[in-house]
Protein backbone atom coordinates (compact mmCIF):
# COMPACT_ATOMS: atom_id res chain seq x y z
CA UNK A 1 0.00 0.00 0.00
CA UNK A 2 2.68 2.13 0.94
CA UNK A 3 4.08 1.95 -2.66
CA UNK A 4 0.86 2.49 -4.28
CA UNK A 5 0.21 5.97 -2.28
CA UNK A 6 4.37 6.92 -2.89
CA UNK A 7 3.48 7.23 -6.44
CA UNK A 8 0.00 9.17 -5.89
CA UNK A 9 -0.99 12.51 -5.62
CA UNK A 10 -3.32 13.38 -2.87
CA UNK A 11 -6.33 13.66 -4.95
CA UNK A 12 -5.42 10.64 -7.07
CA UNK A 13 -5.28 8.56 -3.60
CA UNK A 14 -8.83 10.13 -2.59
CA UNK A 15 -7.98 12.66 -0.35
CA UNK A 16 -8.73 16.20 -0.68
CA UNK A 17 -6.24 18.86 -0.26
CA UNK A 18 -8.28 20.62 1.79
CA UNK A 19 -7.95 18.73 4.85
CA UNK A 20 -5.10 19.57 7.02
CA UNK A 21 -5.98 15.81 8.80
CA UNK A 22 -5.38 14.42 5.38
CA UNK A 23 -2.31 16.33 4.56
CA UNK A 24 -0.70 15.08 8.18
CA UNK A 25 -1.47 11.66 7.42
CA UNK A 26 0.34 12.02 3.85
CA UNK A 27 3.32 13.51 5.40
CA UNK A 28 3.31 11.15 8.32
CA UNK A 29 3.30 7.87 5.20
CA UNK A 30 5.59 10.00 3.61
CA UNK A 31 8.33 10.51 6.25
CA UNK A 32 7.41 6.62 7.20
CA UNK A 33 8.43 5.90 3.83
CA UNK A 34 11.65 7.52 3.97
CA UNK A 35 12.34 5.75 7.45
CA UNK A 36 11.64 2.16 5.58
CA UNK A 37 14.35 3.31 2.49
CA UNK A 38 16.54 4.63 4.87
CA UNK A 39 16.69 1.40 6.89
CA UNK A 40 16.58 -0.45 3.95
CA UNK A 41 19.52 0.82 2.57
CA UNK A 42 21.34 0.49 6.09
CA UNK A 43 20.22 -3.54 6.01
CA UNK A 44 21.44 -3.61 2.23
CA UNK A 45 25.25 -2.02 3.32
CA UNK A 46 25.05 -4.66 6.20
CA UNK A 47 23.86 -7.76 3.95
CA UNK A 48 27.09 -6.31 1.60
CA UNK A 49 29.16 -6.34 4.36
CA UNK A 50 28.78 -9.31 6.44
CA UNK A 51 29.08 -11.36 2.76
CA UNK A 52 32.36 -9.41 2.07
CA UNK A 53 33.17 -10.43 5.98
CA UNK A 54 32.20 -13.88 5.52
CA UNK A 55 34.53 -14.36 2.19
CA UNK A 56 37.27 -13.31 3.91
CA UNK A 57 37.01 -15.98 6.46
CA UNK A 58 37.00 -18.78 3.78
CA UNK A 59 40.27 -17.52 2.66
CA UNK A 60 41.41 -17.52 5.88
CA UNK A 61 39.87 -21.10 6.39
CA UNK A 62 41.42 -22.10 3.24
CA UNK A 63 45.18 -20.40 3.96
CA UNK A 64 45.01 -22.23 7.79
CA UNK A 65 44.42 -25.51 5.97
CA UNK A 66 46.81 -25.12 3.00
CA UNK A 67 49.00 -24.51 5.86
CA UNK A 68 48.10 -27.06 8.45
CA UNK A 69 48.60 -29.89 5.15
CA UNK A 70 52.34 -27.77 4.52
CA UNK A 71 53.05 -28.78 8.36
CA UNK A 72 51.99 -32.17 8.48
CA UNK A 73 53.44 -33.15 5.32
CA UNK A 74 56.96 -31.41 6.64
CA UNK A 75 56.67 -33.32 10.00
CA UNK A 76 56.33 -36.37 8.13
CA UNK A 77 59.09 -36.12 6.25
CA UNK A 78 61.30 -35.08 8.78
CA UNK A 79 60.05 -38.33 10.78
CA UNK A 80 60.95 -40.37 7.72
CA UNK A 81 64.21 -39.14 7.81
CA UNK A 82 64.79 -39.09 11.62
CA UNK A 83 63.88 -43.22 11.09
CA UNK A 84 65.76 -43.54 8.22
CA UNK A 85 69.04 -41.51 10.16
CA UNK A 86 68.40 -44.36 12.90
CA UNK A 87 68.46 -47.35 10.68
CA UNK A 88 71.38 -46.18 9.14
CA UNK A 89 73.21 -45.90 12.59
CA UNK A 90 71.72 -49.23 13.61
CA UNK A 91 73.47 -50.58 10.46
CA UNK A 92 76.63 -49.08 11.00
CA UNK A 93 76.48 -50.54 14.23
CA UNK A 94 75.81 -54.33 13.26
CA UNK A 95 78.28 -54.20 10.95
CA UNK A 96 80.94 -53.27 12.92
CA UNK A 97 82.78 -55.71 15.52
CA UNK A 98 81.16 -56.41 18.53
CA UNK A 99 83.97 -54.87 20.51
CA UNK A 100 84.52 -51.77 18.29
CA UNK A 101 81.02 -51.02 18.93
CA UNK A 102 80.86 -51.95 22.63
CA UNK A 103 83.59 -49.31 23.11
CA UNK A 104 81.18 -46.36 21.82
CA UNK A 105 78.39 -48.05 23.42
CA UNK A 106 80.10 -47.11 26.58
CA UNK A 107 80.00 -43.72 26.04
CA UNK A 108 77.02 -43.06 24.12
CA UNK A 109 73.77 -41.10 25.53
CA UNK A 110 71.36 -43.43 27.14
CA UNK A 111 68.52 -41.61 25.20
CA UNK A 112 70.46 -42.74 22.10
CA UNK A 113 71.74 -45.88 23.35
CA UNK A 114 68.27 -47.46 23.74
CA UNK A 115 66.95 -46.35 20.81
CA UNK A 116 69.66 -48.05 19.12
CA UNK A 117 70.13 -50.97 21.19
CA UNK A 118 66.12 -51.60 20.40
CA UNK A 119 66.50 -51.52 16.51
CA UNK A 120 69.32 -53.76 16.58
CA UNK A 121 68.93 -57.65 15.66
CA UNK A 122 68.98 -58.71 19.75
CA UNK A 123 71.60 -61.80 19.09
CA UNK A 124 73.87 -58.93 17.51
CA UNK A 125 72.88 -56.77 20.77
CA UNK A 126 73.97 -59.13 22.91
CA UNK A 127 77.58 -59.79 21.40
CA UNK A 128 77.77 -55.89 21.85
CA UNK A 129 76.48 -56.15 25.49
CA UNK A 130 78.57 -58.76 26.42
CA UNK A 131 82.02 -56.69 25.02
CA UNK A 132 80.70 -53.32 27.22
CA UNK A 133 81.95 -52.19 30.49
CA UNK A 134 79.73 -53.93 33.49
CA UNK A 135 78.36 -50.26 34.22
CA UNK A 136 77.27 -49.20 31.46
CA UNK A 137 75.95 -52.91 30.34
CA UNK A 138 73.95 -52.38 33.53
CA UNK A 139 72.34 -48.68 33.09
CA UNK A 140 71.20 -50.08 29.47
CA UNK A 141 69.17 -53.67 30.53
CA UNK A 142 68.15 -51.50 33.41
CA UNK A 143 66.46 -49.11 30.82
CA UNK A 144 65.73 -51.73 28.22
CA UNK A 145 64.19 -53.80 31.19
CA UNK A 146 61.98 -50.58 32.14
CA UNK A 147 60.93 -49.58 28.87
CA UNK A 148 59.32 -53.31 28.44
CA UNK A 149 57.37 -52.88 31.48
CA UNK A 150 56.15 -50.02 30.28
CA UNK A 151 55.04 -51.29 26.47
CA UNK A 152 51.64 -54.03 27.39
CA UNK A 153 53.08 -57.07 25.92
CA UNK A 154 50.81 -58.44 23.14
CA UNK A 155 49.20 -61.69 23.41
CA UNK A 156 49.42 -64.22 20.46
CA UNK A 157 46.56 -64.56 18.06
CA UNK A 158 44.32 -67.90 19.16
CA UNK A 159 42.89 -69.25 16.37
CA UNK A 160 40.20 -71.89 17.24
CA UNK A 161 38.84 -74.34 15.31
CA UNK A 162 35.53 -75.76 15.48
CA UNK A 163 35.03 -79.37 17.49
CA UNK A 164 32.65 -81.64 17.46
CA UNK A 165 30.14 -81.18 19.75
Amino acid sequence: MVAVLRDLTPAEAGFSSDSPAERALLERLSERRQELEKRQSELDMRDTLLKAAEKRLEQRINELKEAEERIVAATARKEEAEVQRLKNLVTMYENMKAKDAAKIFDRLDLKILVEVATQINPRRMSDILAQMSPDAAERLTVELAARSKDRSPELPKIEGRPGPN
